[in-house]
């Protein structure tokens, strides 16, 4: 059965971020076509009263349907306010925000881009939910919405069933683990290397729940270990990175992401692997370097471990 999404549209929204979305899912719609799978996701660009709306920088957007019609969606997605709209004081749509929280009860899941994260605060229901934006807007949106948590955050955050990014890639990195939870982690990892945004090793990993926390100190090191999984990184390498002993930044990493920092580690460089493996046609000996690993029988044994399969199985079967 088609899980139905909605895509907001309002005046003074970023047309760039409601593009992201649609040609996302057309790529996935893509995808299936040429595996001769079922169309997972039927996509719908809806305003308030179904009427065109002016983008931030001034072009027409046209919607499918108003947000009136009966229905329930799987997933709605809000595109990002222009930063300046939003200092000089834009409040959502009062309609637009008791519909969300319709659709919240209903099971929906919410992804916000950026500076949208304020239509999630205006609705009341994300006041215990940690939300990512844009890191220029952290203080006004605290101001104007003092319950909710706002975090400066390069990525997405995801709990409750409410999505929030800090950035336009962190908006493909949330389609990207949504649909690794709808269609499994395999297909996520195909689509990753179809998106073009950049190199296969290069894309953030699908590594669902573990930056929703607040320690800027392991995010940081959670990003220098995305950035650096190819070099021969030890527990005092990490902790030396943000001054921490190796025995402080153990038990704060287990804290914050509910994983050691090696096995953390591991699951990037693996994720990395995946990617190299459906986008290229390198070696799995050559693979194995590439994301870190010397031995390439340990390479191996630790991929069997997190995936179930061998590499060459695993390229061999497409993912699946």
């Amino acid at each position: 059965m088609k899980k139905n999404i909605a895509v907001l549209i309002y005046d003074g929204c970023w047309g760039m971020s409601v593009f992201s979305v649609t040609d996302f899912f057309r790529i996935v719609g893509l995808l299936e076509k040429h595996q001769a799978r079922e169309q997972s996701y039927h996509v719908e660009v809806v305003s308030i009263d179904g009427k065109d709306v002016r983008s931030a920088s001034g072009h027409l957007l046209i919607p499918d349907r108003d947000l009136f019609r009966p229905g329930n969606y799987d997933l709605v997605v809000i595109p990002a306010i222009e930063g300046i709209r939003l200092s000089e004081g834009f409040e959502p749509d009062e309609r637009l925000v008791a519909w969300l929280r319709a659709q919240k009860h209903t099971g929906a899941r919410l992804l916000s881009f950026t500076t949208g994260a304020c239509f999630l605060a205006a609705t009341g229901l994300c006041d215990s939910v940690l939300m990512a934006t844009h890191w220029a807007f952290i203080r006004p949106l605290k101001k104007r919405y003092p319950t909710s948590q706002f975090v400066a955050h390069p990525s997405c955050l995801q709990a409750d069933n409410v999505w929030s990014t800090g950035s336009l890639t962190g908006g493909f990195d949330a389609l990207l683990e949504i649909l690794a939870q709808d269609l499994g982690d395999p297909f996520a990892q195909l689509c990753a290397t179809h998106l073009l945004v950049s190199a296969p090793e290069t894309i953030n990993p699908i590594l669902p729940g573990h930056r929703n926390h607040c320690d800027d100190a392991i995010l940081k090191v959670q990003e220098w270990i995305e950035a650096n999984y190819a070099l021969d990184l030890t527990i005092e390498t990490m902790g030396r990175e943000v001054g921490m002993t190796e025995r402080t930044l153990k038990r704060r990493f287990r804290l914050a992401t509910r994983l050691s920092p090696n096995v953390y580690l591991q699951k990037v460089r693996i994720d990395k692997a995946k990617k190299l493996l459906l986008a290229t046609d390198l070696s799995i000996k050559a693979i194995a370097y590439e994301v870190g690993y010397e031995n390439v029988s340990f390479f191996v044994k630790i991929f069997k471990t997190h995936v179930g399969q061998t590499p060459a199985l695993w390229r061999k079967s497409g993912g699946v």
